[in-house]
């Protein structure tokens, strides 16, 4: 690609250059940030087919690409195609469309333990100052979130005025099933995609750490982005849904649209109330007061709103913490049949109110969210839970590692507060895999 080419969509992935001797597994952890913030990557290992290799970053371009990174580490002043191919071009595109995003990972250290910043300019065989103007953070995990930041930033940015001319809504797509790879992504403003994982059921634990760390880019990213709407579309483990709600909350932007897997839209504009004609039922609750300690208390809520009822998971979660429980609720749906997509907003909103109460009641309790329900529906409910704090938990039927109990059960998995600083997920819960 050259000067006189077409401008770069702000929409496209971004391509990550390194050397693979020593620059793999900073790529690696780079690249699965980047996604888990929402912006599609293109890298070699994951994202291009086999092939020579300057015909691939050939075939990267020409796809798009709408930024790059330059990954430096000791070994890239022997890469021939990063020096005289990738970090040409890059640097080419970036100064010929202001709208090309390019940053510098920097692994190279002075003598003290610092981060050599003229490294990059040295290895890649450049004019001393050329990579000045450029964005350069260490290859530390703090450092490599502040250049998503950055990236996160200028994506929104040059995607603003295209957003004012669509309604204005802001797209995400989720996904935490799926491989990601750069032909997964949508053109969304972000396309938001997690770590595989090794487990049958259970969401990968170092994906779940990767969003606790970017997720608190979110409300910001649709905040800068000037929407007045918002739409999400794809499929999720309803732990990771919830807390994108919860990261999105209707007290932040009005209405949110999501489309489920067959197309149909489960809408939501409204705040947490009970229902004139309720939505739903108490199923069954029971408490124990005296389990309220001089700490927070903490209540249990399990939300079943699927036509079969399925209690074998919650049943054993209460005869495990019944003792530690001020109170517990199962809810269900008071139709009893498939629920209506049309009915989103209400059935999120009476949802939301039988958490908030239970909460209440018992000294602002620590709510122990166990959700079976169509992805659409947690991420509705968690938009509505503001100033809760909430463990989410995941439902698990694999067999289990030591004992004879191999009824299915809910596994705590992460740990949800709205007005924690940092983005709303505190704290993964959910163990490394064994």
């Amino acid at each position: 690609m050259t000067s006189d080419s077409a401008a770069p969509d702000p929409a496209d992935p971004v391509f990550i250059s390194y050397r693979q001797k020593d620059g793999t597994g900073v790529a690696g952890e780079l690249a699965w940030l980047l996604r888990a913030a929402g912006i599609p990557v293109w890298r070699d290992r994951d994202d291009l087919p086999p092939g020579d290799t300057e015909a691939r970053l050939k075939q990267a371009i020409a796809g798009g690409i709408s930024g790059g990174v330059l990954v430096t580490t000791p070994d890239v002043v022997n890469s021939r195609v990063v020096k005289t191919l990738e970090a040409p071009q890059l640097l080419e595109l970036h100064r010929d469309h202001e709208v090309f995003a390019l940053g510098i990972v920097n692994s190279v250290k002075t003598e003290d333990g610092g981060t050599d910043y003229d490294a990059p300019d040295r290895l890649l065989e450049i004019r001393p100052g050329t990579l000045s103007g450029v964005d350069q953070r260490s290859a530390e995990r703090d450092g490599l979130l502040a250049l998503i930041r950055g990236l996160v930033w200028h994506r929104i940015a040059s995607l603003r005025k295209r957003i004012e001319a669509t309604d204005p809504t802001f797209r995400l797509s989720l996904q935490t099933r799926n491989t990601p790879q750069v032909y997964d992504r949508t053109g969304d403003e972000l396309d938001i995609r997690l770590r595989p994982s090794d487990h049958e059921r259970l969401p990968s634990t170092e994906g779940l750490r990767d969003l606790k760390d970017t997720i608190g880019l979110l409300p910001d990213a649709v905040t800068r982005s000037g929407a007045h709407r918002l739409r999400v579309a794809g499929g999720a483990h309803l732990s990771v849904a919830f807390a994108i709600g919860a990261a999105l909350p209707s007290s932040r932007i009005g209405h949110m649209d999501v489309i489920d897997q067959q197309g149909a839209t489960w809408a939501s504009d409204g705040e947490a109330r009970f229902i004139e004609q309720p939505q739903v039922q108490i199923a069954d609750q029971g408490g124990d007061p005296s389990a309220i300690t001089t700490g927070r208390p903490s209540v249990a809520v399990y939300v079943d709103l699927l036509p079969q009822r399925s209690d074998t998971a919650f049943t054993r979660y209460i005869e495990d913490h019944r003792p530690f429980l001020a109170a517990w609720r199962h809810l269900t749906g008071a139709s009893g049949t498939l629920l209506d997509p049309a009915d989103a907003g209400l059935i999120a909103a009476d949802v939301a109110a039988h958490i908030r109460a239970l909460s209440n009641d018992n000294a602002n309790a620590e709510v122990h969210l166990l959700l079976r329900c169509p992805f659409p529906l947690a991420l509705l409910i968690g938009r509505l839970t503001n100033t809760l704090r909430v463990v989410v938990h995941e439902w698990d039927d694999s067999d289990p590692i030591d004992g004879e109990d191999y009824r299915a059960r809910y596994v705590p998995t992460l740990r949800v507060r709205t007005s924690a600083s940092s983005g709303v997920i505190e704290d993964v819960l959910l163990p490394d895999a064994s």
